[in-house]
């Protein structure tokens, strides 16, 4: 690697940052709540390792507290399991095989209320057919034990052209036992490129159906790829959909929505219907110019929901099958996405992550799943684990540190940090485990603290908000906001200390509040970015998940706490 300066290297990423359009002193609206940490360390294959290709994955938590996921692989639905939280895997077990050159792919799975498990999957002919006899179409298999499976139920038939099919059932069951199917459906279009959502319904745990309601649909467009959920609140159905038809944009996330009382009496919900709707907050829109299809959609025992999706907003021009997974977090409604973060990061711009799906395993870990050639030779079945950051909290100085915040999703290099503070200082702790630590180079490994004292929440960074850059060796620069800019400030009065251990380092921060110009309040902003240099010259840099290092008004919010749990 070239020997440049620290803070010339960092200076440079802080150019790459897209610019900020108008005032960067705006106050913003702050984001608040959880932000989700991956884990690299949890990385897993899931399907076998010699097929080319397996992919299209989807996992549930069974009423044994056992994890049960099915995926698509050589033509057929498999099914595994998991009886130690994902960390081993039984041999797979084929739900539906290929017929006739008729695959059977593209699963989802539900467990019902009396316990047995349903899985639905998509019949798929040759993307060249000319046979009238092979056609599109939906099936359900039911099993008490997830190995013995029964025989098919077929839902709905379609044409045998690709461009007359069905595509990509997705179930969920309410309280009162009514099963709700969802496909994305072209066949009553035989004559445009126009695809609807067709709802399908069950009152007998799968063994007959109704016929199909069409859900949602934008004409003279294409509605795709819904997966439901009723939320939490018991008040609403909604699904998660692939919409082609928002104003100046490709595919984004769209989410429909209807009373769980009376469910789709407002059907069909239509292009400007209220119950149509972007998933992700205004800020946090994809551009015009990128792709965001293929949303997954599940919520979390506190509340919130999280959408997953497969997008090239992280890329430069990159066609839609060049794909990163991201995950964002919403309210309880559904509404308002925003905290993305990519689960599964490639340094190499040609691996793709497609097809994903998220997971949720308990109160405070997620698991994302990913069709991706990113980490083996072929494109297989991954999982990776993240973990739920609550709202982080400081307490007066302790002896003891409690290290909250993660950044440990890129790479096998881990940070571990935590917060705390008096009178006169801010004290920030980093634990970082790296087997491989490089502190004798012009760029050595290190982190980046982001402070927004004030709590100013802006566009951009200005007066009143730093940036402290400490790498392995002890250098140290101090930088403060300027008109969206950072200027290197005098860092004499900053106390710091590195010290290497057997597994990594730890860095030990005091800050004074007088070189922050403020005194404490009830909360800061805080964010931070991983350094990672390992030996081979290949560098990254990870920020705070959900969290945008040139916009303070995402950084996480610090609760400033005194012993007793009140505000300073």
């Amino acid at each position: 690697m070239a020997n440049i300066p620290l803070y010339y290297f960092f200076w440079i990423l802080s150019c790459l940052t897209p610019g900020i359009s108008g005032d960067p002193a705006q106050r913003e609206e702050p984001v608040e709540g959880i932000r989700i940490a991956w884990d690299r360390s949890t990385l897993r294959q899931l399907s076998p390792t010699a097929p080319k290709y397996a992919g299209y994955a989807r996992m549930i938590v069974l009423h044994d507290g056992s994890l049960f996921c099915v995926y698509e692989c050589q033509g057929a639905t498999h099914a595994i399991r998991s009886f130690d939280q994902g960390n081993t895997w039984t041999a797979p077990t084929v739900v539906a095989a290929p017929e006739n050159g008729i695959a059977r792919v593209v699963p989802e799975v539900l467990q019902l209320r009396d316990r047995s498990i349903l899985v639905s999957y998509n019949l798929r002919p040759p993307g060249n057919n000319t046979d009238s006899t092979k056609r599109f179409a939906i099936e359900v298999r039911r099993s008490v034990d997830g190995l013995q499976w029964s025989a098919p139920v077929r839902i709905y038939t379609a044409g045998p052209e690709f461009s007359n099919g069905c595509w990509e059932p997705a179930q969920l069951q309410l309280p009162t036992g009514e099963i709700q199917l969802f496909i994305a459906n072209e066949a009553p279009y035989t004559q445009t490129n126009e695809q609807e959502i067709t709802l399908f319904r069950s009152h007998d745990n799968g063994a007959h159906w109704t016929a199909g309601e069409t859900v949602s649909f934008r004409s003279k467009h294409r509605d795709g790829m819904p997966v439901p959920l009723l939320l939490k609140n018991g008040r609403e159905i909604v699904y998660a959909i692939e919409d082609n038809g928002m104003s100046g944009q490709s595919f984004v996330p769209v989410i429909i929505r209807t009373p769980a009382t009376g469910a789709w009496r407002n059907a069909p919900v239509l292009a400007e219907s209220a119950d149509r709707a972007h998933a992700l907050e205004a800020r946090n829109r994809v551009p015009a110019s990128a792709y965001a299809g293929a949303p997954y959609i599940r919520q979390l025992p506190s509340g919130e929901t999280l959408l997953s999706y497969q997008s090239t907003e992280w890329r430069h021009n990159a066609p839609w099958d060049r794909s990163d997974m991201v995950v964002a977090i919403g309210d309880d409604e559904a509404r308002n996405f925003n905290r993305k973060s990519r689960p599964f990061y490639f340094a190499d711009s040609t691996k793709t992550c497609l097809w994903n799906s998220v997971a949720v395993l308990n109160d405070t870990t997620v698991a994302a799943l990913g069709s991706t050639n990113g980490v083996g030779p072929n494109t297989a079945v991954w999982m990776i684990k993240g973990y739920v950051v609550p709202p982080v909290t400081a307490p007066r100085h302790t002896a003891r540190v409690k290290h909250p915040l993660f950044i440990g999703g890129y790479g096998p290099t881990q940070a571990r940090m935590g917060l705390t503070w008096d009178d006169r200082q801010l004290y920030i702790q980093a634990a970082v485990k790296d087997t491989d630590v490089v502190d004798n180079q012009k760029v050595n490994d290190g982190l980046q603290f982001y402070l927004d004292p004030g709590n100013q929440s802006t566009a951009a960074p200005v007066k009143g908000i730093f940036k402290i850059l400490l790498d392995a060796a002890g250098s140290v620069t101090f930088e403060e906001g300027e008109k969206g800019r950072w200027v290197t400030r005098e860092s004499a009065t900053i106390d710091k200390t590195v010290t290497r251990r057997s597994d990594g380092y730890r860095i030990d921060v005091r800050i004074p509040w007088s070189a922050l110009g403020t005194k404490p309040g009830p909360a800061i902003r805080f964010h931070a970015v991983l350094n990672d240099v390992a030996a081979t010259g290949h560098t990254y840099t990870e920020p705070l998940s959900g969290n945008e290092s040139g916009k303070p008004y995402t950084w996480s919010s610090v609760k400033l706490v005194t012993s007793k749990n009140g505000h300073p």
